[in-house]
């Protein structure tokens, strides 16, 4: 039950000028009455930045200046002239004959209301601690993430440009949120809230384009966003991709939008796909209208991204576009013939997948397809072997490189997404270039990395599984553990310990550090590639190893981020963190 509040005695008005300050136990924090003048205000003890009392500080013309970080506050209104500090609550003060009292309560309640409303201006001013301070208590509330998600989304729609790291970053955490421990889950998602404020900060808010005042067909829409994407017509593009949106049922919509991202082939270094499956994510959980906007964010990339048919990787020196756009011509009629839900990939495919010939790699898949092969379970094979690129990497290879295996696995695992929403010629063709941006990695896997059943000598994993993830963080914080970091993922999975817990270690290990969104792209990947394989099988403690691969590479930084985000949850305790 919410407190009531009261009328709390703080003492004479002769008694306050005297002393200056008086401190009296509200109902949930300790208030600080100051006199000013013969004007009386009170507002909370604690400093909003980072805890500090405030009656240990000074007050001039009406201004509360605290002295640990020179935050200054307007008496009367609680309200910063700081945007970093945030504002600290002010109480109602009384004098009676007097006495003074002060309401046990802020005069503005700090209910869910009050902390969305904080939220929004705390990432409108790019104020990381406040964004933190907001989310602990948002979160924790019942449906925090969905009220989270809708309120960055409708702010992302009005303020961003086009795709960003900062969505994808949220979207990643949606994925895996239902499975994360409190703790992990706030720090996820503040690790993504600040990138979005960080992207809008300095941005100009965008002008949103309208549908067209006519419903067409899928028919009509796909050949004009076709025209608009290759002759790179954004506002065109745009409207025809909002008609889509408005009138269209899911498949064609996915057809529609994903086709399009396919039309140049691998774009965007294969950015442009998962940036249209993010947007169908936040579709799927929000609902469409409310994520009208993200799709209308795709269009910028869309229009303006390169193709690999415009590059001479895939032109030189072997001809690689040519024979692709031929299999385009032919896919609706391979399509058109049954599909066979007991297809499986023979011993010879992943050796053919991830060799020396792109030519046999693209008849590998053509011949897959006339036989029957489902997409989706096409596009997992051609995943898993983008996840054998990472698990593989050479370590003598530098750091920059394993951003190239990271693309792929991560288009790869959107063309997954993609065919499973609509298995129509337009967005099969991404399972075509998936598995050529897996052979253009090739030489990344030279001399290729042994998986830790190779090894005879591995990493052993404690058979508590608290105990193992400690050990796995602690492996973490420690450069250069790539390998011993992969016997413990995998042993994890063979001692049979959650793989939820395995999950919840990684991602916690992952948005701790200041690393961009690429680590979390593969690890959300990897665990929807894994369950599509199943928890316990080899194919998806491969996937598991390649992306503890993948982020033991990039560990430690500096964790400026999570530093920001513990001191949040210090003040939220009620931490005296000044005297630490």
């Amino acid at each position: 039950m919410a407190a009531k509040a009261e009328r709390v005695r703080v003492g004479t008005m002769d008694e306050l000028v005297a002393r200056r300050v008086i401190v009296v136990a509200g109902a949930e924090r300790r208030i600080a009455v100051f006199a000013d003048g013969d004007r009386v205000f009170a507002v909370e003890n604690n400093c909003p930045h980072m805890g500090f009392p405030l009656d240990r500080g000074a007050v001039r013309d009406g201004i509360l200046t605290c002295h640990w970080h020179q935050a200054r506050f307007d008496l009367a209104s609680g309200c910063t002239f700081d945007l970093w500090a945030d504002d600290v609550p002010r109480y109602e003060t009384w004098l009676e004959d007097g006495e003074i009292f002060v309401s046990s309560l802020p005069a503005a309640p700090t209910d869910i209301a009050w902390h969305q409303k904080r939220l929004r201006r705390a990432i409108e001013q790019n104020v990381g601690l406040v964004q933190a301070k907001s989310l602990i208590v948002l979160l924790g509330a019942s449906g925090g993430l969905d009220r989270v998600l809708a309120d960055v989304v409708a702010f992302a729609g009005r303020n961003l440009q086009g795709a960003s790291e900062g969505m994808t970053r949220l979207g990643c955490v949606a994925n895996l949120y239902p499975d994360l421990t409190r703790d992990t889950a706030y720090l996820a998602t503040y690790y993504a809230v600040r990138q979005i404020a960080a992207e809008t900060s300095s941005v100009v808010p965008r002008r949103e384009k309208q549908s067209l005042d006519a419903a067409h067909d899928l028919a009509a829409l796909s050949g004009w966003l076709r025209q608009w994407v290759m002759t790179r017509h954004r506002d065109g593009a745009e409207r025809t991709l909002l008609t889509g949106v408005a009138h269209l049922a899911d498949a064609e919509l996915a057809e529609l939008h994903f086709g399009a991202a396919a039309e140049r082939l691998y774009a965007n270094g294969g950015h442009l796909l998962e940036d249209v499956n993010k947007a169908f994510e936040y579709a799927e959980r929000l609902g469409r209208d409310a994520a009208r906007p993200l799709f209308a964010l795709t269009i910028p990339s869309m229009t303006g991204s390169r193709g690999e048919e415009e590059s001479t990787n895939w032109r030189h020196p072997v001809e690689i576009v040519e024979p692709m756009r031929a299999i385009e011509i032919e896919l609706p009629a391979l399509l058109a013939q049954p599909r066979r839900d007991d297809w499986r990939a023979d011993a010879a495919f992943m050796p053919t997948l991830l060799g020396d010939d792109p030519i046999a790699v693209l008849d590998l898949l053509r011949r897959a397809l006339a036989d029957g092969a489902p997409a989706p379970l096409l596009a997992r094979q051609v995943a898993y072997g983008a996840a054998l690129r990472l698990a593989r990497f050479a370590t003598s290879n530098e750091v920059t490189d394993w951003f190239n295996p990271q693309h792929t696995f991560i288009h790869a695992n959107a063309s997954y997404a993609a065919v499973r929403r609509s298995a129509r010629a337009p967005v099969v063709r991404t399972i075509f270039q998936s598995a050529i941006a897996a052979y253009q990695d090739r030489f990344l896997n030279v001399p290729p990395a042994r998986l830790p059943e190779e090894r005879t000598r591995r990493a052993e994993v404690a058979r508590d599984a608290s105990r193992a993830r400690r050990d796995l963080l602690a492996l973490l914080d420690q450069r250069g553990s790539i390998d011993d970091a992969a016997d413990l993922a995998a042993g994890w999975l063979q001692l049979g310990h959650p793989f939820a817990g395995l999950m919840d270690t990684l991602t916690y290990a992952t948005v701790r550090e200041d690393i961009d969104f690429h680590s979390l792209q593969v690890l959300s990947a990897a665990v929807q590639q894994a369950r599509a394989w199943g928890e316990d099988t080899r194919e998806a403690a491969h996937i598991m190893v390649g992306a503890v691969r993948n982020l033991a590479a990039h560990c430690p930084t500096r964790r400026a981020g999570a530093q920001t985000a513990e001191i949040a949850a210090r003040l939220h305790r009620g931490e005296r963190i000044y005297e630490a």
